[in-house]
């Protein structure tokens, strides 16, 4: 804890809040490293009352009332969310009560309720999603939209989604319409929590940094399907079981769902795409591993223009 308390210390000023001050004390941070140049998220104590807390730290302004305005339109729309006890808009700080359990941690040590607490996980995205819901003609995910657009980057043979990069745009000026509603932009692994209370097992999600109303569910579960290949390697078992458990709930739906769930999970692979190129370039993957998330996202490309052509 020290040496994350001087971390934080020595962050810039923007990005520091004053945790003495407002009697709290620093148990640890929550968030990756690599987005601390944005927001930092900590597990704080409160001297006072002796309760434990989150607060979440951003350089941005808008960042910090996105936060504000997103749990608080969840509350009134009667859905679960991080409950704010404090607001510190000098420090663009916001402190909520701590609620849950990481679900990644959740699954680790509750193997027995895998099945509950992925379904929970669908079960609140499709709960929030049925908020400001309605048909719209199809949206190219921005995540998706960026990797298409952007210039070859990457080394050898290997080109970026030539197939979706083909067709998408003609899914998106077609008559195709789609449910949209609310959802998390960013539905990953690491974002979700459990609560369990009464023998039900009840999901969430704690970052909101991505909210929007043109989301659409089973894009999402694509999307969070995906962030599992994210698990160590010791968690295997797990992360088996849960993969085999997401792509049943996909099985039975019509082909815009099927679609979208797919869509969901190349779109989860773009995000990665930076990921790749950094790791090429300082030669942290080997030619294997290499080939390997080549040949993924070949296969999710392929995937996509099939789908795609029967919805065309």
């Amino acid at each position: 804890m020290i040496n994350e308390l001087k971390i934080l210390q020595e962050k810039p000023s923007q990005l520091y809040f004053s945790l003495e001050k407002y009697d709290y004390i620093l148990e640890g941070m929550l968030n990756n490293e690599n987005r601390w140049h944005t927001k930092i998220v900590c597990s704080v104590l409160n001297k006072m009352d002796f309760k434990h807390y989150v607060s979440t730290t951003y350089v941005a302004r808008s960042d910090y009332l996105k936060l504000i305005e997103t749990t608080t339109f969840l509350q009134c729309n009667h859905e679960i969310s991080p409950k704010i006890i404090g607001l510190y808009p000098e420090d663009n700080t916001v402190v909520c009560e701590h609620i849950g359990e990481f679900l990644s941690s959740y699954l680790l040590n509750n193997p027995t309720d895998v099945f509950l607490s992925l379904t929970a996980v669908f079960e609140y995205l499709k709960e929030i999603n049925r908020i400001n819901r309605s048909y719209k003609t199809f949206i190219i995910p921005s995540i998706v939209k960026t990797s298409l657009e952007s210039p070859r980057e990457f080394a050898c043979s290997f080109e970026f989604l030539p197939k979706s990069k083909d067709i998408l745009p003609k899914l998106e000026k077609s008559a195709n319409r789609f449910l949209y509603g609310c959802g998390v932009e960013d539905p990953h692994i690491w974002n979700f929590r459990i609560v369990k209370a009464l023998d039900k097992v009840q999901a969430l999600t704690t970052d909101f940094d991505y909210f929007s109303d043109n989301v659409n569910c089973f894009w999402e579960l694509g999307y969070f399907y995906a962030t599992f290949r994210w698990l160590k390697k010791d968690d295997s078992p797990i992360k088996g079981e849960a993969e085999k458990i997401l792509l049943s709930l996909i099985q039975k739906q019509d082909l815009k769902s099927e679609f979208m769930f797919w869509l969901g999970v190349l779109s989860s692979y773009c995000g990665y795409r930076d990921s790749l190129r950094d790791l090429i370039v300082t030669g942290g993957i080997t030619q294997s591993e290499l080939d390997e998330q080549y040949k993924m996202i070949r296969h999710l490309d392929e995937r996509i223009s099939c789908l795609t052509r029967e919805l065309l």
